[in-house]
């Protein structure tokens, strides 16, 4: 594989996953800048990048932590020095716990719960640990996934947090998942907002009962300006405005943000001019919403993925041959940057570096 520092980006051996670093640090001082206007903390989602050199880069801007989906993403964290780790889910099995409580004995490790036999089963394991674990009550603010209906059921497992042993309790968080992709604007803010009464209610409910709370956590990339000034919010845990993605720049309309992240692909193939095959198809692209933008040559459509291969069809470009390099933007860009195993790290179009995905594959 061509991967000497110095190539140009155009003879790297494909399909190659691209990182425009210019891009990358332009995106993450731009959230940086806007959550410190904001007057909000940011915990940045490492689920989208999976890389410990992007998390590092957005913890030098100003996030004081990071989130992570699983706990294998959170122990590649840990590895590569960070401490403040949310663990934006709930940890339920015994090897699970156990694998926690580790993390615990050397990070500042937190994560969310919603039920009241995982808080006292957490409870159980970091007492026989010798830790103390820091954690959220999630509250379900309308996605309907995980999270304890906000108000009452949430004060009373805040209350039984608060007071169990090896646990410290450190407020709330609830994902307003439901709200970040709507495209309408306006839409867009009213439904955060509904969901953003009922998170910052239930902190306040459970403020009442004399409990601090300390984080009220919450927000997405789509909807990061309403969520970040929102009273009562505290930090965001934002993910996808590093390397950014058709779906949120061109669906949603973040165009604040631009496109650091694309795919490199060659021609294998063609069928007439009208038609062209690459290198690059479904394990190398996802297309859980919709169809990757091909962005150079123009002219030029994605119109189909197979397994090793995607299908282009002409729509007014120059004819191409064998051999012609494209580029694609995903669509989703969490989904497949879990495809591959390095970035190729570009700056004026070379090769800076090629950086491990390490948490690639930590679905447990």
């Amino acid at each position: 594989m061509n991967s000497a520092i110095g190539t140009p980006k155009e003879v790297l051996d494909t399909p190659a996953l691209c990182i425009d670093l210019d891009v990358l640090e332009a995106n993450i001082m731009y959230m940086a800048q806007a959550a410190h206007s904001m007057g909000v903390g940011l915990r940045p989602h490492s689920k989208t990048h999976k890389s410990p050199a992007i998390a590092h880069m957005q913890l030098a801007a100003g996030a004081h932590g990071v989130t992570c989906a699983k706990i294998g993403e959170a122990e590649v964290m840990a590895r590569a020095g960070i401490r403040d780790i949310l663990i934006a889910n709930q940890i339920v099995t015994k090897d699970k716990i156990a694998r926690l409580m580790g993390l615990a004995a050397y990070t500042d490790v937190m994560v969310a719960v919603d039920t009241a036999g995982n808080i006292a089963d957490l409870s159980a394991a970091a007492e026989a640990h010798g830790v103390t674990l820091r954690v959220l009550v999630e509250v379900d603010i309308g996605l309907g996934r995980c999270g304890a209906m906000p108000g009452e059921d949430s004060l009373a497992l805040a209350r039984l947090a608060h007071e169990s042993k090896g646990l410290r309790f450190e407020g709330v968080m609830g994902y307003e998942g439901h709200t970040v992709m709507i495209a309408d604007e306006d839409e867009r803010r009213r439904a955060t907002e509904a969901s953003l009464m009922l998170l910052t209610g239930t902190a306040d409910w459970v403020r009442s009962a004399g409990i601090d709370v300390k984080i009220v956590s919450s927000g997405g990339t789509g909807t990061y300006k309403i969520t970040g000034a929102w009273p009562g919010v505290t930090e965001l845990q934002v993910g996808s405005y590093g390397t950014m993605d058709v779906q949120y720049y061109e669906n949603v309309g973040m165009k604040e943000f631009n496109y650091a992240l694309t795919l490199a692909a060659t021609v294998v193939g063609v069928k007439g001019s009208e038609r062209a095959i690459t290198d690059a198809g479904i394990k190398s692209l996802t297309k859980d919403f919709g169809w990757p933008l091909l962005i150079d040559p123009p002219g030029w459509e994605l119109t189909g993925l197979s397994e090793e291969h995607g299908w282009l069809t002409r729509r007014g470009g120059a004819a191409l041959r064998p051999g012609d390099r494209v580029t694609v933007v995903p669509t989703h860009g969490c989904t497949t940057i879990n495809l591959h195993d390095e970035y190729h790290v570009l700056r004026d179009g070379r090769l800076v570096g090629v950086w491990p995905i390490a948490a690639r594959g930590k679905v447990r």
